[in-house]
This record gives C-alpha cells, structure tokens and sequence, in this order.
C-alpha cells in the first residue's frame, strides 16, 4: 500500500492565504455614521405686528438720567419719645382715662387714682409733725430752764434726743410721700397720673373702678413731636443710601433735612418693602402719625409705565418696534414709582417701546415660543 506525501511546494501559500484571510477578518468595521442631533430651533423673540390690530401704543424710549421720586413716609417718635404709664401707689382708678390719641399738654391730668396707700403715708406725715412739733416745744422749754440754771441737765439731753428722733421721724414720712410724686403738704389720698410731656396716650390698660397696684402698667404714652420718619420702599434698595446719607422731608407746611439712621435687615414678610429711618432737623417737628414725603434716588435710568414691563420666562423685558416685527428686549427693572417703573439698563435712547398693550405682544410670543403660529 502506497502512502500519501504532502505537497510541500504548496505549504508556504496556502499559510500566506491564511494570514491574508485573518488579517482581512480583524481589519475593524468603519464606524457607522453617528446621527447628528437635530439642530435647535432658535427661540422666537419676535411677534409680526400684522397679527395684533388694536390695543397698541408706541413712546419713544428718553435719555437716561439721574432719577428722583417722592415716596410715601409718616412721621415716628424715637425709643426716648414712648413712655410707660405707672402709678407709684395702690389704689383704685376714681376717674375715667383721658381719650387715647387726644393731644394734650404737659402736666394734664390723664386718671385718678383713689390710695388708700397714699392716704396712710400722709397719716404718717401728720403724726410725724405733730410729734416734731411736741419735741421742739419739749426741747425750748428745757434750754430756757439750762440757761436759767432751772433744769436738770438729764431733762435737757433728754429732750434733745426726743427731738433728734422726731426730726428723723418726720424726714422719713416726707421722703416716703415725695418718693411717690406727691408734696406732703398737698397729699390727700388721692394722686393723679399726669402727662409728662405734651402728647397723646396711645393705649390704656386700666379702667374706671379697677384696683391697680404700685408700678403697675397703666397705659402708654407718646411725646407730641416726632423726630423720625419712616418710610417702605419697594426693591431693589437705593444704592445711593447709606448710614448718614441726607434726604429732603416734606410735608404741606415744612421742609426738613432728613438723615438715613436705621438701614433695613430683611424685607418686610407681608409687605415685601425695605423700612428706612430717618432723623429730622431743621422745621419744628411733627406730631407722630402725620403723613410725609421723601424724595428718594433712584439712580440714572428712564420711567416707563408699568404696563409696557412684561416678564417671559423669568426675564423682565419690554418690546420694541422694528418695522412691523415687536421684538422682546430684556432690561434691568428697578423700582416701582406710582404707575411707573424704573428700567434702569437695557434700553437705547429714541427706541420705539410699547407701552400700552404689551401683554398682548406677550400672549403672542409665548404662543410662538410653544409652535404655535402667528394667525
């Protein structure tokens, strides 16, 4: 039986086509073609005028300036210009409280009391002197008899000690009687709670026929002048204010010159207003409550009516006129100023703005914005 013998002259090509095969095998796969993302649609900042017919009022945008305005303010007295009302005696209230809010004088009797305290202290007074008087008389008597070499000088010493006693006696009920607001020789058992200064009594807390008892609380007081002014702005806080800036203060029938002494922490929580204090000289000063003016500085920029300042998508901005397109172009908003807005950046000079209708134009944008058309 024949063997079979491999060719050897074919051996080295059949090994080259295998390698060629392995090498076309592991060439890598061109990559396939990444799928572009679709490009983003520009969000619409314009609306076509054709579509909004009526309702539409156009100003021309002024020079920028440095703006003032006179906010709403009220006159205020101090920490110094508010008492507490206290009687320094028990006893019980005998005559009706002067009317809260009544403007009164300094020393104007405001209630009564009826001490049965103050009535006891004066009892004390009087027996006081009319044991000092006794030791006076006690005492004269025997320095007459020393000098006529009469008396026993014990009975003199002794007088004089009784004397001593009783002077310190009566001291002690006067001081006790003074010490209460009263003059012992005016003290009746009665006292009355007078004004300490010209002004009003805001509130009482005691009433006719109540028993009160010493250095209690009985009402509060306030001082008829007014040396502050308190006025609420709206955001953003004027830059230009700080600790001892100077305003002008106004009211119908005076001017002052008003200093920035109390700067505000937060924003009110109910009325979302920044509270600035100011002190006032110059013009006598105000009864507490009365209205007043300051004029405030509101920094350089323009007045627009509130209605042309329109918010889309969290951006304050106003449309201009171009042509027959109203594009939105958004500004840096300040404060309100009655029916007006401070734009403070964001506007050229001679633009054509709109300022009546311009939440129709941002009806319509929003509209746009969301693929809706501009029929």
């Amino acid at each position: 039986m024949t063997a079979l013998r491999p060719n050897v002259h074919l051996l080295p090509v059949a090994l080259t086509l295998s390698a060629l095969l392995g090498l076309q095998a592991c060439k890598p796969k061109p990559p396939a073609e990444a799928a572009q993302p679709p490009s983003r649609v520009p969000e619409a900042d314009t609306v076509p005028l054709k579509a909004i017919q009526e309702g539409l009022q156009v100003a021309e945008v002024p020079a920028p300036a440095v703006l003032q305005a006179w906010f709403p303010a009220e006159a205020a007295g101090d920490e110094s210009a508010r008492a507490i009302l206290t009687a320094p005696v028990s006893g019980i209230v005998a005559s009706a409280p002067a009317a809260p809010g009544r403007p009164l004088a300094k020393g104007a009797p405001l209630l009564t009391l009826r001490s049965p305290e103050l009535a006891e202290l004066k009892s004390r007074w009087l027996i006081a002197q009319a044991r000092l008087r006794r030791a006076q008389a006690e005492l004269a008597r025997e320095q007459r008899l020393a000098a006529a070499q009469a008396g026993a000088r014990r009975d003199l010493e002794s007088a004089e000690a009784e004397h001593a006693g009783a002077s310190a006696e009566a001291e002690s009920a006067r001081i006790a009687l003074q010490a209460r607001g009263v003059t012992p020789e005016q003290a009746d058992g009665t006292f009355v709670l007078r004004a300490p200064s010209a002004g009003t009594v805001s509130a009482w807390k005691a009433q006719l026929g109540q028993g009160v008892s010493a250095h209690e609380e009985l009402g509060a007081f306030q001082a008829a002048s007014a040396s502050l002014a308190v006025v609420e702005l709206p955001p953003p806080a004027p830059g230009a204010w700080k600790l001892g800036s100077r305003a002008v203060i106004r009211d119908d029938a005076h001017t002052w010159q008003g200093e920035v002494v109390g700067l505000p922490s937060s924003m009110g929580d109910m009325t979302h207003r920044l509270t600035y204090r100011l002190r006032l000289s110059g013009a006598p000063l105000p009864l507490p409550g009365t209205p007043l003016e300051i004029q405030v500085p509101l920094g350089q920029g323009v007045l627009l009516p509130s209605s042309a300042l329109q918010q889309v998508e969290g951006l304050w901005g106003v449309f201009l006129k171009e042509g027959e397109l109203a594009r939105f172009r958004p500004v840096k908003r300040g404060p309100d100023v009655g029916r007006e807005t401070l734009v403070m950046d964001g506007l050229p000079a001679g633009a054509k703005v709109f300022t009546e209708g311009a939440f129709l134009l941002k009806s319509k944008l929003m509209r746009l914005r969301s693929g809706g058309g501009d029929e």
